[in-house]
C-alpha cells in the first residue's frame, strides 16, 4: 500500500474521531461541558443543573471543628383535653298517660367518636308536671323520677348502654284509680351533650449520634423549655431515652426551663426521646441535645432511606456544590471513605453500595479550607 493511501486513511480516521467528539460535546450535560472546557468558572452552570430523581438530603455544610455538638428537634406538643359537642333533639315535646289515651316520645341519636367519648348528657326543662317521669334508654331504664316543680335535669346517660344509633323512650306512669285525670310532663330545650377526651399526651423524638461522636463524648444533656395552657392540678412529666426512663416529676401549669443529665447513655446510631404527660395541655420548645466532647471533631449529618424507597431505588448519588479552587477531602458516608481532590465547583460520587436502609451518615473532613454551599443525596 502506498503511503498516499495510509495518509488518506489516518485522515479519514482522525475526522471520524472529531466527528464523534463533537456529537458527544453536544448531548454532554452542560455542567460536565463546562468543567471540561473551563472548569474553573462553572458556578452558574453548575448551579441551574436540576437533579433528576428524589432528594434525600440537601443542606448547607459548616466545615468548622467543634467540641461541641447540638441535636435540634422539633418541639414536643403533649395534650389531654376535653371538648364538648351539643346536639339538639327537640324544642318541647310532651308525654301523658291516662285512662282514655297516651302519649310516649322517642328521641333518636348518633354517635360517630365512641371511642373518644369520656361522658354523655341528656339535657332538659321540665314544666306542666304530674306523675313520674321515665326514661328509657336502648330498652335500659336509666331514669325515674317524680318532678314536683318546673326545673331543668341533668341525666348522665350510661356508656355501656350506648351505641352508634340511640334511642331515648320518654313516657309517664299512670293516674291510677283517679280516671278524671292524666299524668302529664312538657319538655323543653332537650339537648345529648358528648365530652370527648382528645388525647394526645405522648410524643417521640429522634436523632443519631454517629461514631465518631459517640467515640469522643465525654457528657450530654437534655435541653427544652415548658409552656402550659391549661392543667387539672399537677401534671406528671415522663422522659425516656431508648425506653429507659429518665425523668419523671410532678409540674405545675407554669413555664419553665429544665436541663436533664444524659451522662453516657446515649448509642451510636439513632437515639430516640419519649415525652409522656397524665393530663394538662404543654408545649416542650426549643428541645435539644447538647454533647460535650473531649476533642474537636467535624459534624457529621443524617438521611433517612425508607425501606420503599431502597427497594425502589436503582442508584444513590451524592453531590457537593462549593466555591471555585483547589479543594481536599475525606467524605465519609457511614463510614466508607470517599476521597475529593478537585478544582471544579461541582462533585457528584454514586454512593449506592455504601447507603442502607434506615438512618444513614455523612461526614467531611477538609485536608485544605474551602467553602461548600451545598450538599445533596438523592435516588434514582
Amino acid at each position: 500500500m502506498s503511503k498516499k493511501a495510509n495518509s488518506g486513511s489516518i485522515g479519514g480516521l482522525v475526522f471520524l474521531i472529531a466527528i464523534f467528539i463533537m456529537i458527544y460535546m453536544l448531548i454532554m450535560p452542560p455542567c460536565d461541558k463546562c468543567q471540561l472546557l473551563d472548569p474553573g468558572n462553572c458556578e452558574d452552570v453548575c448551579d441551574e443543573e436540576e437533579i433528576v430523581g428524589v432528594l434525600l438530603f440537601d443542606e448547607a455544610f459548616g466545615a468548622d471543628a467543634s467540641d461541641e455538638f447540638v441535636h435540634d428537634l422539633n418541639p414536643v406538643n403533649l395534650n389531654i383535653k376535653f371538648d364538648d359537642e351539643v346536639e339538639s333533639l327537640a324544642e318541647s315535646l310532651f308525654v301523658n298517660r291516662g285512662w282514655f289515651g297516651n302519649v310516649d316520645q322517642d328521641l333518636n341519636f348518633v354517635l360517630e367518636d365512641l371511642d373518644n367519648l369520656e361522658r354523655v348528657y341528656f339535657t332538659f326543662r321540665a314544666s306542666d308536671t304530674s306523675g313520674k317521669l321515665f326514661i328509657e334508654l336502648n330498652e335500659h331504664p336509666i331514669f325515674s323520677e317524680k318532678i314536683e316543680v318546673a326545673s331543668g335535669k341533668v341525666i348522665n346517660l350510661p356508656l355501656s348502654y350506648l351505641k352508634e344509633k340511640n334511642n331515648l323512650k320518654l313516657y309517664v306512669d299512670s293516674p291510677g284509680l283517679s280516671f278524671w285525670k292524666k299524668n302529664k310532663y312538657t319538655l323543653r330545650d332537650l339537648e345529648i351533650r358528648q365530652e370527648f377526651e382528645r388525647v394526645h399526651y405522648e410524643e417521640v423524638r429522634s436523632f443519631s449520634v454517629s461514631e465518631t461522636e459517640k467515640s469522643h463524648l465525654s457528657d450530654s444533656r437534655l435541653d427544652f423549655s415548658v409552656f402550659c395552657t391549661s392543667a387539672r392540678g399537677l401534671t406528671i412529666l415522663k422522659i425516656y431515652l431508648n425506653d429507659v426512663l429518665l425523668s419523671s416529676e410532678s409540674i405545675e401549669c407554669t413555664s419553665f426551663q429544665r436541663s436533664i443529665d444524659l451522662g453516657n447513655k446515649l448509642n451510636s446510631g439513632e437515639n430516640e426521646i419519649k415525652f409522656i404527660i397524665d393530663n394538662g395541655n404543654f408545649l416542650l420548645s426549643p428541645v435539644k441535645v447538647v454533647n460535650r466532647l473531649d476533642d474537636e471533631i467535624y459534624p457529621s449529618y443524617t438521611f433517612e432511606i425508607e425501606e420503599s424507597a431502597f427497594d425502589f431505588a436503582d442508584e444513590f448519588y451524592l453531590s457537593l456544590q462549593m466555591e471555585s479552587g483547589g479543594k481536599e477531602a475525606n467524605i465519609f458516608v457511614n463510614n466508607h471513605d470517599i476521597k475529593l481532590d478537585i478544582s471544579s465547583s461541582y462533585f457528584e460520587k454514586e454512593i449506592t453500595g455504601f447507603v442502607k436502609k434506615g438512618h444513614n451518615f455523612l461526614e467531611l473532613v477538609p485536608v485544605n479550607d474551602f467553602i461548600i454551599n451545598e450538599i445533596k443525596v438523592w435516588y434514582e
